[in-house]
């Protein structure tokens, strides 16, 4: 009993260390129940973050849609100051609206939080939350 124990720790240990840049890749999609007004109006409806091998210390890709076919794309790297996560998007394309962003960088306090990514809005426990697709 005691080593079956063990084993169930060791295992729930194992399986909460996945890295972050394992944890982000998928494609995400706004969640239009959770959240604030803003996050339907000013956030991407859809948010793709993709790299073929988090090991090699490549930069992963992003794209993200947004309202009426906008989007910008590029990639993305992390940024990790005490305990806090900032995705840093480094946008290489865009449609027209999101053209002034091209080559430079936005920073995001995104969270991966299991399969949703979240970010705070109108106060300390409101979140816009993307669900993962896939």
């Amino acid at each position: 009993m005691e080593k079956w124990f063990i084993f169930l720790i060791c295992a729930l240990a194992v399986a909460g260390c996945e890295p972050i840049q394992e944890k982000i890749l998928g494609t995400y999609d706004i969640d239009v129940e959770r959240g604030c007004s803003s996050c339907i109006a000013n956030g991407p409806e859809s948010m793709v973050f993709e790299d073929e091998d988090t090991s090699d210390g490549i930069q992963g890709s992003y794209l993200f849609e947004f309202q009426d076919g906008e989007y910008h794309a590029g990639n993305y790297d992390f940024l990790l100051v005490d305990t806090t996560l900032t995705i840093i998007l480094y946008p290489d394309s865009a449609s027209f609206q999101f053209t002034p962003v091209i080559g430079t960088n936005q920073r995001s306090d995104y969270r991966v939080v299991g399969n949703k990514i979240k970010e705070d809005c109108e106060g300390l426990f409101r979140n816009c939350v993307w669900v993962r697709r896939d």
